[in-house]
């Protein structure tokens, strides 16, 4: 049995109604949480898919580069259930192209998406009960990508920030990371490109986003972890 169980427990999970942050709002449902699937503002047709699939679970919409979107979502979810147990920061948005040709514009989006709503959510969630956090890192965290500078610092300091508030949010919170290799490929790989990719991985294979879900709900189940960044990344991270 885990160590925490998720059954009832309210989870909200940013992101969460495409590609990974879909599959750990889908696994902590399965758990038995009631989940919170936040969704930019873009999403509508996956949003009302999930709900229908789960019906205890509810799609909020905000886009969360806006920090008063942030406390409005906080605000939803003490409407729906009056209290916040678990937080996944999974919402993330990653542009690419030469750093040359990225101006501050892209760089303020991606920092506040992916290093700084995280933080203004753990901060807002604390006063109703937050007791588990699990941030989506990334590889890209420790391996330079080439034309994704903003997304790897940012990423970088979102695997900063995990293990500085493991620290100071102890022992009442825990925090810790998943940081996801290749678990889907994108859309715009020629065979060639994906062949490359193959051939870093000593599993010699790509993963799936279930294999995140997976990772998060370990994390938020196991009470002894924290400070944790776990790869997700078939071996990756080793070359």
């Amino acid at each position: 049995m885990p160590a925490v169980r998720l059954d009832g427990k309210v989870a909200l999970v940013t992101g969460g109604v495409r590609r990974v942050g879909r599959a750990i709002a889908t696994e902590l449902a399965r758990a038995g949480a009631l989940v919170v699937a936040h969704a930019s503002l873009s999403s509508p047709e996956e949003a009302a898919s999930l709900e229908r699939e789960f019906p205890t679970l509810r799609v909020l919409r905000a886009d969360l580069r806006e920090p008063a979107a942030s406390v409005n979502l906080i605000d939803e979810v003490r409407a729906l259930h009056g209290r916040l147990d678990a937080l996944v920061n999974s919402a993330a948005s990653y542009p690419r192209g030469p750093f040359l040709e990225q101006g501050d514009d892209v760089w303020r989006d991606v920092l506040a998406l992916n290093l700084e709503a995280p933080a203004r959510l753990v901060r807002l969630g604390l006063p109703l009960g937050l007791a588990a956090v699990v941030n989506l890192v990334d590889v890209a965290a420790w391996q330079p990508w080439k034309n994704h500078a903003a997304y790897s610092a940012a990423k970088a300091g979102l695997a900063h920030l995990t293990r500085c508030l493991a620290l100071e949010l102890a022992p009442s919170v825990r925090v810790n990371g998943v940081a996801p290799g290749t678990v889907a490929w994108p859309p715009d790989l020629d065979e060639q490109k994906r062949a490359s990719i193959l051939s870093r991985i000593p599993l010699a294979r790509v993963g799936a986003p279930e294999d995140v879900a997976r990772a998060v709900r370990f994390l938020l189940e196991e009470d002894y972890l924290t400070g944790v960044i776990l790869p997700v990344d078939g071996g990756s991270a080793l070359r």
